[in-house]
């Protein structure tokens, strides 16, 4: 177990080589004095090679004066170890804690202010709403309270409709999503089009004021005039007014999708890899034995923090990574599931972009057939009001 593991490498231990005649009997009676041994393999006749914990080893000499076999120590793993080089090396030591120190230091403070999605709000007004609350470069982040900071800026800007915090090392990263503008409305005295806001086939038009240019059956582009508000007849003189009316269409809307016939299926193997990461604020150490040995994998990550003191959370942690070996198995899907799996996902995603009044009057869909994928074409025909209101320039239009 990776916990055992874990353990093992934090009291320390040695894999050993032990030589001799009897070498089972040598064992038999370390296992007898409480000496636990693991990973034992024979390497010949004369000679076995295994892991046992450090106290355990000091215990396992004593025996083979009394048996006359030699043991040897091939590697020295864990933490004992690593400690008895750095007072070797006390400068060293030394240095690596007053970075330890620093890095533990530096990361209770917030060094970067992210902000995304800000189109109209200038990014300074945000960063000064920040300041004014007591958040800036240099912050102890560990005070911080996320929905304080989002109540903040939601009731400082009345232009946002949502705002996201997160804190992650020494960045906070704000991502706020702006209200959308209306659809600018103008003053009844203003002269205005009825243009299309996009392309489709002219259903019905009802003109309240100005003069209808379209008919039923016609094809128009966006930004194409439907009602104008330039009126002319016969012996009289042109008059500009401010269109009034609805204009509906049909539109068009497509979505393509396409799917293998084969489905994979992941199996595990039952050899893994494990890594074993400590992490001081930003900074990191990686503990393991060479490197990843596998082309396929699936990634299992298990992140084990300090517990929290007086709300102050340490920034340390422990992230174990375990790579466990795959094999891939591929397996045909029936034509008619993948049929009906892009249909589904084709109308859920093309019903997003039809307004809420839209009207579906037809749909149909279509399925071919290219290697080891079968692609859907859904085309969806709604009834809609296309119609919005542009105001225009009376001397472009003398």
């Amino acid at each position: 177990m990776l916990i055992i593991k874990i353990w093992n490498y934090f009291r320390g231990y040695v894999v050993f080589k032990l030589e001799g005649l009897n070498l089972e009997r040598t064992l038999n009676l370390a296992i007898e004095e409480g000496i636990y041994f693991w990973d034992i393999r024979r390497i010949n006749y004369t000679s076995i090679e295994g892991k046992v914990g450090l106290k355990g080893y000091k215990e396992f000499i004593k025996i083979l004066k009394r048996t006359g076999n030699r043991s040897k120590i091939k590697i020295k793993v864990g933490y004992p170890f690593f400690i008895l080089k750095l007072k070797r090396r006390k400068i060293i030591a030394v240095g690596l804690l007053l970075c330890f120190i620093l890095v533990c230091g530096f990361t209770t403070f917030i060094w970067d202010i992210e902000i995304q999605g800000n189109t109209n709000i200038q990014k300074k007004d945000i960063l000064v709403s920040l300041e004014n609350i007591g958040i800036k470069t240099g912050t102890f982040k560990y005070n911080l309270d996320i929905s304080d900071i989002k109540d903040n800026l939601l009731t400082k800007h009345d232009e946002l409709a949502w705002v996201g915090v997160e804190i992650k090392g020494t960045k906070m990263k704000i991502e706020i999503v702006e209200k959308e503008e209306e659809h600018e409305r103008f003053d009844k005295e203003t002269p205005c089009h009825i243009v299309a806001k996009k392309n489709g086939i002219i259903d019905k038009v009802v003109a309240k004021n100005g003069d209808p240019v379209v008919k039923k059956g016609d094809i128009v582009k966006a930004n194409q005039i439907l009602i104008s508000g330039r009126i002319e007849r016969e012996n009289s003189d042109v008059r500009f007014v401010h269109s009034l009316g609805e204009v509906y269409a049909r539109t068009f809307y497509e979505k393509t999708k396409a799917l293998s016939i084969f489905k994979g299926k992941k199996i595990k193997t039952g050899r893994k890899f494990t890594n074993i990461i400590f992490k001081f604020g930003e900074t990191s150490f990686v503990m393991s034995k060479g490197k990843m040995p596998f082309k396929k994998y699936v990634l299992e990550v298990q992140n084990k923090s300090l517990i929290k003191w007086r709300n102050i959370k340490v920034p340390v942690e422990i992230v174990i990574e375990q790579y466990f070996e795959i094999i891939e198995q591929k397996k045909k899907v029936p034509e008619d599931v993948l049929k009906k799996s892009l249909k589904d996902f084709l109308i859920v995603n093309v019903v997003k972009d039809i307004p809420e009044d839209g009207q579906i009057i037809k749909r149909s869909i279509d399925y071919e057939k290219d290697g080891d994928m079968i692609r859907g074409n859904l085309i969806v025909e709604v009834l809609e009001s296309i119609g919005m209101e542009k105001i225009f320039s009376i001397h472009e239009e003398e």
